[in-house]
C-alpha cells in the first residue's frame, strides 16, 4: 500500500472510529437509567477484554517493567480517567459544557504534541482549524437552545478527561507503530478493569443482574463493548499510526455532531438550523487543520508581485524570464479612474514594445471608456471583460497570441484583478491605486483588500512567498 493510500485509510478510520464513539452517546443514555456511570464502565471493559481475548488467545510475556508502566499509564490516562472525569462532569454540570470542553481535546493534543515530540510541531492551521471548529462544535451541542451555565467543578472535570485523552494520545504514539494493537488494547482493557473494578464495589458494588434480561440493554452493552471499546481503540491506534496524533485528534471536533445526528434518528430529537451551520463548520476546521503546510486561505488572492506603480516593473527583467505578452487594467493602474491616455502611457506602451511585449487592455468598462484610450496607446483591448471571470482574461491572450505561461497582469484591485488573474494561471502583478478617488463601491472593496495586503506581506516577510 503507498503511503498516500494508507494515510486515506487513516482517515477513514479516524472518521469511522468517531461515528461509532459519537453514538455511544445514546447507548450509554440508554443504560443510565438502570446502572451507574462505575458498573457501565466495569460491564464495557470487561466484555471489550473477553472479546480480545478470544481473538488473540497468544498471552505474550512483559515486555518489562518500563514498557508495562507506559501501558499502564495509557490505560490510566485514555480509558479509566477519561471516561470517570467524563461521566462525573455530567454530575455537576450541563452536558452542553462537558462537550464543548471535551472539544478542545484535539488542541491539548497538538500542544503536547509539539512539546514532546519532533514531528508533530504547531502551525497557524491548527489554531485556525480549533477556532472553526469550536465555532461549530458550539452551534451543534446547542442546536439551536443557547443555554451555557458555568460550573467551576464540573467543568474543571471536563478539562481534566480532554487533557487526560490528550496525554494518552501523545504516549500512545510511541506504542502504536512496534505493538500489536490488539494485544496493546487488550492490555489496556485490562489494566482498566483492575483499575475501575475496586471503584465500582467501593461505589454500589456489582452491576445488578435484573437489567440484563432486557433486550435493549444487552444490545447497548455488546455496542459499548465490542464496538465502541474492543475495536474502535484498535482502529484509533491504526489511524495514529498512519496520519499522527494531531490530525486523528482533529476529528474528535465530529463527535457533538455525531451525537446530534444520532439522538435526531434513535431519540427523535430535532435538528435546528444552528445544528447544521456547526456541522458545515466543524467539518471546515478540520480541513483546514489538514491544509499542507505553506497553504494559505487567502493565496488566491495574493499577487506574485506587489510594486507601488505600473511604471516601476522592471519589464527588461520579466522580458528575460519569457515573458511576452501584458494585459492591463486600465482605471488607477495606467491612468486616475476616467483620465484618457496622457504622455507618460503612451511613452510607456512605446517602450514596451521596442523591448518586444505584446500588450492588451482589459477592462469591466463600457467600450466608449475602452477604445479610445487603447487607440491612444496604440494597443489591444477588451471591454467589458467581466474580471474576475476567465472570459476576458482568455480573450486578451487569444488577441496577443500569447499563454497563461508567458502572460503577465497588472492591476490595481484584488478582488477582481489579481483574483481572476491567479484563477487564469498567469504571473499577477499588483499596483497601488494611482489616485484615491474611486466608485463608492470600490472604496468599500479597499477596506477588505486591507486585511489581505496585511496578511500577504506578513508572509512575504517570513519568506513564505
Amino acid at each position: 500500500m503507498t503511503t498516500e493510500r494508507k494515510k486515506a485509510a487513516g482517515h477513514i478510520l479516524a472518521l469511522l472510529t468517531i461515528t461509532v464513539w459519537g453514538t455511544t452517546f445514546v447507548a450509554t443514555k440508554t443504560l443510565l437509567n438502570y446502572y451507574d456511570a462505575l458498573q457501565i464502565m466495569l460491564m464495557r471493559f470487561f466484555i471489550a477484554w473477553v472479546v480480545l481475548m478470544l481473538f488473540t488467545r497468544k498471552m505474550e510475556k512483559p515486555g518489562g517493567v518500563k514498557e508495562e508502566l507506559g501501558i499502564f499509564a495509557l490505560s490510566l490516562s485514555g480509558i479509566t480517567l477519561y471516561y470517570y472525569f467524563e461521566n462525573t462532569a455530567l454530575s455537576y454540570t450541563l452536558a452542553a459544557n462537558v462537550s464543548i470542553i471535551l472539544a478542545a481535546a484535539p488542541v491539548f493534543t497538538a500542544v503536547l504534541a509539539h512539546v514532546f515530540t519532533r514531528d508533530e510541531k504547531l502551525s497557524g492551521r491548527t489554531w485556525a482549524g480549533f477556532f472553526i471548529a469550536i465555532s461549530g462544535v458550539v452551534l451543534v451541542v446547542f442546536n439551536g437552545t443557547f443555554v451555557l451555565k458555568l460550573n467551576p467543578l464540573g467543568d474543571a472535570l471536563s478539562l481534566l478527561a480532554a487533557l487526560s485523552w490528550a496525554v494518552y494520545s501523545v504516549i500512545l504514539k510511541q506504542y502504536v507503530g512496534r505493538c500489536d494493537n490488539r494485544i496493546l488494547t487488550r492490555k489496556m482493557l485490562f489494566y482498566a478493569l483492575l483499575l475501575t473494578a475496586p471503584a465500582a464495589l467501593w461505589g454500589k458494588g456489582l452491576p445488578p443482574f435484573t437489567p440484563l434480561f432486557r433486550g435493549d440493554v444487552i444490545f447497548c452493552l455488546l455496542f459499548l463493548g465490542v464496538l465502541g471499546s474492543a475495536v474502535c481503540y484498535i482502529t484509533w491506534n491504526i489511524a495514529i499510526r498512519r496520519i499522527g496524533v494531531v490530525n486523528t485528534n482533529n476529528y474528535i471536533y465530529l463527535n457533538p455532531f455525531v451525537t446530534m445526528v444520532c439522538a435526531a434518528i434513535v431519540l427523535k430529537e430535532p435538528v435546528t438550523a444552528a445544528g447544521v451551520t456547526g456541522a458545515v463548520l466543524i467539518v471546515g476546521g478540520i480541513l483546514v487543520s489538514e491544509l499542507p503546510k505553506g497553504f494559505s486561505l487567502l493565496g488566491g488572492l495574493y499577487p506574485k508581485q506587489y510594486i507601488n506603480s505600473a511604471y516601476e516593473i522592471d519589464f527588461d527583467s520579466l522580458y528575460e524570464a519569457g515573458y511576452r505578452g501584458v494585459l492591463f487594467d486600465v482605471d488607477n493602474t495606467l491612468v486616475p479612474h476616467d483620465a484618457p491616455a496622457d504622455e507618460r502611457s503612451i511613452a510607456f506602451f512605446e517602450r514596451l514594445r521596442g523591448i518586444g511585449f505584446s500588450t492588451c487592455l482589459i477592462s469591466n468598462n463600457k467600450e466608449p471608456r475602452v477604445m479610445p484610450f487603447a487607440r491612444a496607446l496604440d494597443t489591444l483591448y477588451v471591454y467589458k471583460a467581466g474580471k474576475p471571470k476567465l472570459r476576458g482574461y482568455k480573450e486578451g491572450m487569444r488577441r496577443m497570441g500569447t499563454d497563461e505561461s508567458n502572460t503577465l497582469f497588472v492591476g490595481d484591485q484584488l478582488f477582481t484583478d489579481v483574483w481572476g488573474a491567479n484563477r487564469a494561471g498567469m504571473h499577477s502583478i499588483l499596483v497601488k491605486p494611482m489616485n484615491p478617488r474611486e466608485e463608492i463601491q470600490i472604496v468599500l472593496k479597499r477596506y477588505l483588500e486591507r486585511p489581505v495586503i496585511y496578511c500577504y506581506l506578513r508572509r512575504q516577510r517570513k519568506g513564505n512567498i
